[in-house]
């Protein structure tokens, strides 16, 4: 992992340097300065504005004013430019914008492959995509990106990260983006290593939709709001030494269909040991392939929780290992104590998952 970490990140060095001289991103063209002034634009266009090699991204239909409100951050002066890429369509999974940092990382290299795996049964909904898209561009936002409540935010594959002051061992890390209530985040590379912080945090009922994680640095994706519902659907996580998706909200549900875990400690996990812990977290996991895990669920029994898996593919996989469901007994916080492990189960009120569910590839 800490070889994919180094690499990823002398990946994300090498794409900034080619934008270092320059006010606007490979391929694109200066419209108008950060002043307010119309850009004139036809049809829907990736958009970026910013200075001398960094850049924030937006996607505008139809002609638009040139300022910091306008994009998803508004830490640029007014000397910052405003500039346009080639035509694209919002809802497309990639953009057709062009930089020199359009090929992807060593980690993302390290986790494609041509192949995909269809549907063949009940519950699902689509293929796996095995494979993560070159990214359009990279940037690195000084701060977290949050996408408001009700509204859908596509990145046309741009590699996005955010400036880390931590190292990927420590807890407490900015995610790199924050979804509100009711909030649609769609084809996104978030960016490997450092840069990739803490994923996304939902804090409502979320969906999460053709996103490439290349190297999760703490968490890809956590479920924090109570009551809502976190979907996770069409999305690759390239590695997370820890945990791939985290669930710390009460009466609350997390869902992933039709997704690629490469590497992980363990695919989901419902908090253990959070302050004023409880439940109960539902998991519900279709069609879902697994390179290699620790473990691929763990609930907390005296809580309430439930685990729902079907359609689940390891690779390699042979009985107890990877262990599918594994059940613990969630604590509350109280210092570095961990929540007890009780043990894999089949077919219980916690473990609603069959052996037929599971197969090996």
């Amino acid at each position: 992992m800490r070889n994919k970490i180094i690499l990823s990140l002398a990946a994300l060095a090498f794409a900034g340097s080619s934008f270092a001289a320059s006010d606007a991103p490979s391929g694109y063209t200066k419209c108008a300065q950060n002043t307010g002034a119309t850009c004139a634009v036809s049809g829907t266009r990736n958009v970026a504005l910013g200075k001398s090699g960094s850049f924030v991204y937006a996607v505008k239909t139809g002609n638009f004013a040139c300022s910091s409100s306008a994009f998803p951050s508004n830490s640029y002066a007014s000397s910052a430019w405003c500039s346009v890429g080639a035509a694209t369509t919002s809802s497309s999974s990639s953009s057709s914008s062009s930089s020199s940092s359009s090929s992807s990382s060593s980690s993302s290299g390290s986790s494609s492959s041509s192949s995909s795996s269809s549907s063949s049964s009940g519950g699902s909904t689509g293929t796996i995509n095995m494979t993560i898209p070159s990214a359009t561009a990279t940037v690195t936002n000084p701060g977290t990106t949050t996408i408001p409540a009700g509204t859908s935010k596509s990145y046309g594959n741009q590699r996005i990260g955010v400036k880390n002051s931590k190292n990927c061992t420590s807890e407490g890390q900015i995610p790199v983006f924050i979804l509100e209530e009711g909030a649609t985040l769609k084809d996104v590379i978030i960016a490997g290593g450092l840069p990739g912080s803490d994923g996304v945090h939902c804090k409502g009922s979320c969906t999460i939709q053709n996103v490439y994680w290349e190297d999760t640095c703490e968490d890809a994706a956590s479920n924090l709001g109570a009551g809502a519902t976190m979907t996770v659907k069409n999305v690759i996580i390239a590695g997370a030494t820890d945990k791939a998706l985290q669930h710390n909200s009460k009466n609350s549900t997390t869902v992933i269909q039709d997704s690629y875990i490469v590497d992980t400690g363990k695919v989901w996990r419902s908090c253990g040991n959070c302050t004023n812990n409880g439940g109960p977290r539902k998991l519900t996991m279709t069609n879902v392939k697994v390179g290699k895990a620790g473990s691929i669920a763990g609930a907390n029994g005296n809580y309430g929780d439930v685990v729902t898996i079907r359609k689940l593919q390891i690779k390699g996989y042979k009985s107890g290992s990877p262990a599918v469901c594994v059940e613990y007994k969630g604590i509350e916080k109280n210092g570095s104590a961990e929540s007890p492990k009780i043990g894999e189960k089949w077919n219980t009120s916690v473990c609603n998952v069959s052996t037929s569910d599971v197969t090996a590839y």
